[in-house]
């Protein structure tokens, strides 16, 4: 062997994007090209002259192109380390030429996954063998061999050829640390599928490989000097949030951090909302929100709730905006608007706040799927699933002497669906299908009935309440039934249900446990 081999490239993709352009590229700057089955062809017909992988290994591709590039020599020319000159006299005893570059990438399992009409015995044959070997023992080999994972980065290969003459060691590396990134999305990725079809009930295995795909860059994080930016768990259903494809942004400025946790906050609660709704958001906690038959009185009674919070707040829209409605949203400050559209009046309306943000975002009619939340916990991610399952008020229990009327029975369900949202201690007062008080984020209940019913006012009377854990004493639901409450729901569960219970009949109250808590930390 010469002390300086002829430069060669390695090329076997799924994703044909780019790659004649790449292929000639390479060849007019003196690069043999090597290349397997549908790559060659492509390559081939396009005029660039290639040799096939078989005629490299002496081997035809076997078990219907399951076995391709698993041979000695090719990965003995991927694998050599050229400073080391056994390596190199290994090489020439076994006639194997090294390669300088490899283009890989791979089966697109996620896309055949995400289909999901697939068998099983069909989806095992979308997992590439041979692909994530060649990209590993490429990114393993860097020192020596460029392993090219993306299109995207192929105009970029090229021009370092240009201008170095070779790839540069740190170009190598960056690329080989996108292929690992590439191959362990790749393996999470068929984990959790075949988990989901195979293990669906063990959902705190001992090991969760998550692979999570860059969606937007953010300026900053909760405040300034934070970085951050936010990623989608790859191949989760869409149906789990708004931020799982991406929801598009129509106008206004970039989303921050906070308008993020927010904007997400506001859609999980606009699809617990039934009809014409709208919600809004200050701090991941609704300030407001309302049922009606018009999205015009929807919000008129939601911003009733607290007209001061909205300030700088996130709203949701459970319908397609109008300008009527759109012509009150630019009337106060608001941060992000979302709905499952906008048409073309509100959007006229809506740009007159060119600052406004606005977020389309279909998922926001569809009822949430159950999956995996993961939370950060002093350096360690805690993981359950997600408490968006509908409540049922079918098994729900009467405990008082009176029972709730149905304009009662209405308003627990409407406040019952609103309190799973709220930061605990979180109660939650409504009347006719609004919010009318909210406490929230208290270290007791009693202090979180005391903010509801003072936001309330006269409003709390003939109020319903919602807790979303249980009164462990009666002083909380005392304070509310002071305040005029007339109907009250909460899990049960107290020691001292028997008291609570005792002081809601002594206010001819009515009073429903639902069996069920709902606590958000």
């Amino acid at each position: 062997m010469t002390d300086t081999p002829r430069p060669r490239a390695l090329l076997s993709v799924s994703d044909k994007t780019g790659l004649v352009e790449l292929a000639r590229g390479l060849a007019e700057r003196g690069f043999e090209l090597v290349s397997t089955g549908g790559t060659a062809r492509t390559i081939r017909d396009a005029g660039v002259p290639v040799t096939d992988v078989a005629q490299v290994t002496g081997a035809p591709e076997m078990l219907d192109g399951r076995v391709k590039t698993l041979h000695p020599r090719i990965h003995g020319g991927v694998l050599a380390n050229l400073g080391d000159p056994s390596h190199r006299e290994q090489l020439a005893e076994q006639g194997i030429e090294p390669f300088s570059i490899v283009v890989v990438n791979l089966y697109q399992f996620e896309k055949a996954a995400a289909e999901g009409t697939l068998s099983d015995d069909d989806l095992i044959e979308e997992i590439d063998i041979g692909g994530p070997t060649l990209v590993r023992a490429s990114a393993k080999n860097h020192a020596n061999v460029a392993i090219v994972t993306d299109p995207a980065d192929y105009d970029a290969i090229l021009a370092a050829i240009d201008q170095h003459g070779v790839i540069p060691l740190t170009t190598r590396q960056s690329l080989a640390l996108k292929a690992y990134r590439r191959t362990a999305a790749y393996d999470a990725a068929i984990v959790s599928e075949l988990a989901s079809r195979w293990t669906p009930d063990d959902v705190t295995p001992e090991v969760v490989p998550l692979a999570l795909r860059r969606s937007l860059e953010l300026r900053y994080g909760e405040n300034p000097h934070q970085q951050a930016a936010l990623y989608a768990v790859v191949g989760s259903d869409p149906t789990i949030g708004p931020f799982v494809d991406g929801a598009e942004p129509l106008q206004g400025k970039p989303l921050s951090y906070n308008n993020l946790l927010d904007a997400a906050a506001v859609a999980a609660m606009a699809r617990d909302l039934m009809g014409n709704a709208v919600v809004i958001v200050k701090h991941g906690n609704p300030c407001g929100a309302a049922e009606a038959s018009d999205l015009v009185t929807a919000w008129d009674r939601a911003l009733e709730a607290d007209p001061v919070s909205p300030y700088g707040g996130v709203v949701a829209v459970r319908g397609v905006d109008g300008h009527a409605l759109a012509e009150r949203l630019t009337s106060h400050y608001l941060e992000v608007v979302v709905a499952e559209d906008f048409d073309a009046a509100a959007r006229e309306v809506l740009a007159a706040k060119p600052d406004l943000r606005l977020l389309q975002d279909p998922t926001i009619m569809q009822p949430t799927t159950v999956a995996l939340e993961a939370r950060s916990a002093g350096g360690g991610v805690l993981l359950m699933t997600s408490d968006v399952e509908p409540d049922d008020p079918a098994p729900w229990r009467t405990v008082t002497k009176r029972g709730p009327s149905e304009q009662e029975m209405a308003d627990l369900g409407f406040a019952w669906r609103i309190a799973r949202h709220v930061k605990s201690n979180a109660l939650v007062l409504a009347r006719d299908g609004a919010i009318v008080g909210i406490g929230a984020g208290q270290m007791t209940r009693v202090q979180s009935a005391r903010l509801a019913v003072e936001q309330a006012g006269e409003k709390a009377r003939g109020a319903v309440c919602a807790s979303d854990a249980f009164f462990p004493f009666p002083d909380g639901v005392e304070t509310c039934l002071a305040a005029g409450v007339t109907a009250v729901v909460e899990p049960g569960g107290s020691r001292k249900d028997d008291d609570v219970i005792a002081a809601v009949d002594a206010a001819g109250a009515a009073m429903v446990f639902t069996g069920r808590r709902h606590f958000r930390h």
